[in-house]
């Protein structure tokens, strides 16, 4: 398989896992978006459009005499995208407001502003959309800011035209009361025979005589195009009543919220998956382990704030430890060859407390004495709960903290309890709960597993967690451990601490007891390095 297969296989199980969450944040997106679109006040809109022609021609604007003349910007051409911010701008829509029957103040033009939009389609085209509370409204807003616009625009177009004629009337009446008032000077010139000044004169008489006439042409152009201002512009596309508000657009919304939900669940999800210290697959805990799992138990994910081990029904721990007794019995993994006859010690452990392990061991000690073997479970996790209630007020390891050292192994058969099946004997962890006895009594299980008999297979239940003393006192007893994982309880940086452990001290890990998988995990838990077991190998005994 691809690694990009195995990517995109791990990305998928790890968000159906996370199913809920992505869920719950549809939910919310959904939820959040409802009550914000129903929140929002209904709003039409409205659009109408309008075309301008040529104002005063530019030729006429340049016979104004001085820069301060050219008043009445909006009668001349000006850029479109700077009249396009005319007609939305706080001024033309004062007249607006008046024009309407609005009250007449500014938060009114400034709310009215805040919805009007113009937008310069082309450079004479323009589309003006603005928003109201009812559809009517909306369209008056529209066709009346562009209509305002464009009757301001011819309003400044005329003054400035009527301005241009007037200037230049005056300039041509001043021209001829120069001209005339020549005649008498230059009759004056040559009456004195000053024939050079008569000359000058004349020239000058005809210079005022031309500027005359040329003002006389320019103010009569400027009034010819009084009639034509304005015929180019007009409203062609006015609004129409909507059928339906512009806001809210409650579907959309909603569709909206949904798919930011989605986004943020599968961010969520993928967040947490990547970032969580737990063990939630199959792989994840033959990774930790560098081990397979060989037996696996589908559960409920466990929750953010409550990370527990629920314990298990009996039947179920009974078959979790059937399998795993079994898988061993198959040599299906890959463990260190026993010395043929020599008696398999086996420890079962978790990497943190769990009420299930104890049962996997108890019922891993019956598979192996229903196949014929003399097998005894020593429960050396002191403080853990009992599996076997018989045996609870009984004496057991840790009673044999005070028996010397030479009768120690007698005392310790004496101890020894009928299981549950045949061939199957206990050593309970005893009721001496002094410090002592709890500190001292596991180091004593490797003396008492190397004085039995010659035929005895033994599975030691260990303590929960590696706790203060160590796991090195237990490890020291057996050939080979089994860890008890539990999916969303137990950290990955616990379980390789507790296998480099397992195999500092001589007790590789066989195999992974997996409690809590999903169902959406369907990978096999095999670690990458791991190799099949030789066929000499023995199986464990």
């Amino acid at each position: 398989m691809e690694p990009g297969t195995v990517v995109w296989r791990e990305t998928a199980q790890s968000l159906l896992r996370q199913k809920w969450l992505i869920m719950g944040c549809i939910l919310l997106g959904l939820l959040g978006a409802s009550v914000f679109a129903l929140s929002q006040t209904e709003r039409w809109t409205a659009s109408s459009q309008l075309v301008i022609g040529p104002a005063v021609p530019p030729a006429l604007v340049g016979k104004l005499s001085t820069s301060a003349d050219k008043s009445g910007p909006l009668g001349m051409d000006l850029p479109a995208e700077t009249q396009a911010r005319v007609m939305a701008s706080p001024t033309l829509l004062k007249a607006v407001v008046k024009a309407l029957g609005m009250p007449d103040n500014d938060q009114t033009i400034q709310d009215l502003a805040a919805v009007t939009r113009v937008k310069a389609v082309t450079d004479n085209a323009y589309l003006v959309t603005t928003d109201g509370p009812t559809a009517q409204k909306a369209v008056d807003r529209a066709n009346a800011i562009a209509a305002i616009y464009l009757a301001q625009r011819n309003t400044e177009a005329k003054s400035l035209l009527t301005n241009l004629a007037e200037q230049a009337q005056a300039r041509s009446k001043t021209a001829t009361t120069q001209s005339r008032s020549l005649v008498s000077q230059i009759d004056e010139a040559v009456g004195r025979g000053d024939n050079q000044t008569a000359a000058a004169l004349r020239d000058q008489r005809v210079g005022l005589a031309t500027e005359a006439r040329q003002a006389a042409d320019d103010a009569a152009a400027m009034l010819k195009a009084l009639s034509t201002v304005g015929a180019g512009s007009q409203l062609v596309t006015p609004a129409t009543t909507d059928t339906a508000s512009s806001s809210p657009m409650v579907a959309r919304d909603i569709l909206v919220g949904g798919i930011l939900g989605l986004v943020l669940g599968f961010g969520l999800a993928l967040l947490r998956s990547h970032l969580t210290p737990y063990i939630l697959t199959r792989d994840q805990a033959a990774r930790a382990s560098s081990a397979p799992v060989i037996a696996a138990s589908e559960g409920h994910r466990r929750r953010v704030w409550q990370r527990s081990a629920p314990e298990l029904p009996q039947y179920e721990i009974t078959a979790l430890g059937a399998e795993a007794s079994g898988a061993l019995a198959r040599r299906e993994l890959n463990p260190r060859a026993f010395a043929a006859g020599a008696p398999g010690a086996l420890l079962v452990v978790s990497a943190s407390p769990t009420p299930n392990s104890a049962g996997i061991a108890l019922a891993m000690a019956e598979a192996n004495a229903r196949d014929g073997r003399e097998t005894l479970l020593v429960l050396a996790d002191i403080e853990g709960t009992p599996v076997l209630p018989h045996l609870t007020g009984h004496e057991g390891l840790t009673d044999l903290v005070n028996e010397p050292a030479a009768t120690r192994a007698i005392r310790a058969r004496k101890l020894f309890r009928p299981g549950t099946v045949a061939d199957l004997y206990v050593l309970p962890p005893g009721l001496n709960h002094e410090e002592t006895a709890e500190a001292v009594g596991p180091s004593l299980v490797p003396g008492i597993v190397a004085d039995l008999p010659p035929g005895y297979s033994v599975v030691i239940h260990g303590p929960a967690s590696v706790g203060r003393h160590g796991i090195t006192p237990l490890a020291a007893a057996v050939d080979a451990s089994v860890l008890v994982v539990q999916v969303g309880l137990d950290k990955e940086m616990d379980v390789a601490r507790l296998t480099g452990a397992l195999q500092f001290a001589g007790a590789p890990v066989l195999g992974v007891v997996l409690i809590g998988t999903s169902t959406q995990d369907e990978t096999l838990g095999i670690p990458l390095n791991y190799k099949p077991l030789d066929a000499g190998a023995q199986p464990m005994r």
